[in-house]
């Protein structure tokens, strides 16, 4: 059986794709849709190991094809068996993928990071001001040890939302849209995606670099341009690794 490997939807079924080999070296084309496009190739198996040479195969042809088209990205090794099976994944979902290709027109995702230093602040679960062998003398000296590691974990979570507030604010503002996640892990004080008109992108760059002078107890890590993982939509019924 031969299956399909998907790359991404575009808005232009009719424009000449880069000249780039897909996963596996093998050849990309397009399949017309109405006015989508779906960009994929030819594959043998229905299960793509993520190999570090796939991935980077699979980035390439995203990269390459939002340099010039509206370009939603499908996450790496989506496959489906056959022509049919792409037709109807694309008849169930069709307004939410023209909508979101006409959200990402135009645009690209940056990532930002911030790293702290958890405000010097205790551990989730220990009270650094005693070892950590050392129990309680009763049960009382026990709810009130845990009282205040809920108090202080509760202080560090008001100071991390502040904190992350002012210098996600600013950046959601010159967005078109954006997803953040604050404390994913005690360093890691707020994960961002901000989807940026292109004509935008040194004004954003300008303004991380001002928030991380503004910010001098924090490290800053803007990435990117990248395609628009993050602000995908409707493409939840095209395949998945090993769906064929």
């Amino acid at each position: 059986m031969v299956a399909l490997y998907l790359y991404a939807i575009t808005d232009r079924p009719k424009a000449p794709l880069p000249a780039l080999a897909g996963v596996e070296d093998a050849p990309v084309f397009q399949l017309g849709y109405r006015n989508l496009a779906v960009v994929a190739s030819r594959t043998a198996s229905c299960d793509v190991p993520a190999t570090e040479a796939h991935l980077w195969q699979h980035e390439a042809v995203v990269e390459a094809l939002m340099a010039d088209r509206a370009t939603l990205p499908v996450r790496f090794g989506s496959v489906l068996p056959g022509e049919a099976a792409l037709w109807s994944a694309l008849a169930a979902c069709q307004t939410e993928l023209v909508a979101a290709l006409d959200q990402v027109r135009g645009r690209v995702e940056v990532g930002v990071r911030v790293l702290w230093d958890d405000g010097g602040q205790p551990a989730a679960g220990r009270d650094r001001s005693e070892p950590a062998s050392r129990q309680p003398a009763s049960g009382r000296s026990y709810l009130m040890a845990r009282l205040e590691r809920e108090r202080q974990s509760h202080a560090l979570r008001q100071q991390a939302e502040t904190l992350a507030n002012q210098i996600h604010a600013p950046l959601a503002g010159l967005a078109a849209a954006n997803t953040r996640q604050v404390l994913a892990t005690p360093r890691l004080l707020l994960s961002a995606a901000y989807l940026i008109d292109r004509g935008r992108l040194e004004a954003f760059g300008r303004e991380v670099r001002a928030l991380g002078a503004a910010h001098p107890a924090v490290h800053l890590l803007a990435t990117g341009p990248w395609p628009p993982y993050s602000f995908v939509t409707g493409l939840a019924q095209l395949g998945g690794p090993g769906a064929c």
